[in-house]
Order: C-alpha cells, then structure tokens, then sequence
C-alpha cells in the first residue's frame, strides 16, 4: 500500500521543479543602450571634451600621446603572444577618432 504512494510522490517531486522551469522568458529589448523617450543619452565627444577642460580633469597632450601608444604596444604584444597579425592595431600616435 504504501509503494505506490511512495511512487506518486517522487513523481511529484520529479515533475515540481521541470514544471516551474517552463515559465516563459522576457524578451530582449529591441535596443540596448542610453536611450529613453526616442532620445540618445549618450554623450559625444563634442560634449564631453568641453566639460573635462572646464572641470580641469582632461589629460595633457603628452600624457594622452604616452597613454595611447603604451596601449597600440600593448594591443600589439597581445595579438603577437596568440600568433595573430598586428595589421590591424590602429596608430594611436595619430589621436583617437
């Protein structure tokens, strides 16, 4: 008597977890970013560059110059360390576009 009550249990507690399982999953947003109201939030670097002199926290040329090719030598020992070309690595020594 008691062994198909014991059967029906497992069962149950076999099929509770699959069944909570299949609730349905949101869909991803049409567009991920900082947009809201048809706008774009994202600042541009018009706007930003302005404000980083103003607030006095916009990195000298030559740091910047120093900052951006420590970062093309670093680009380019990595993809030399995986046998990769280093055609690809911009020249920082002309500015970031």
């Amino acid at each position: 008597m008691r062994g198909p009550i014991v059967i029906v249990v497992a069962v149950i507690g076999f099929a509770a977890p699959a069944l909570a399982q299949t609730a349905p999953t949101p869909s991803a947003p049409a567009e991920i970013g900082n947009r809201a109201n048809g706008k774009d939030y994202q600042p541009t670097p018009n706007e930003v560059v302005p404000r980083e002199q103003s607030a006095g926290v916009l990195p000298n040329v030559a740091h910047q110059q120093a900052e951006n090719k420590a970062v093309e030598q670093i680009d380019r020992d990595a993809l030399k360390k995986v046998g990769q070309s280093t055609q690809s690595v911009p020249d920082m020594a002309k500015g970031q576009q």
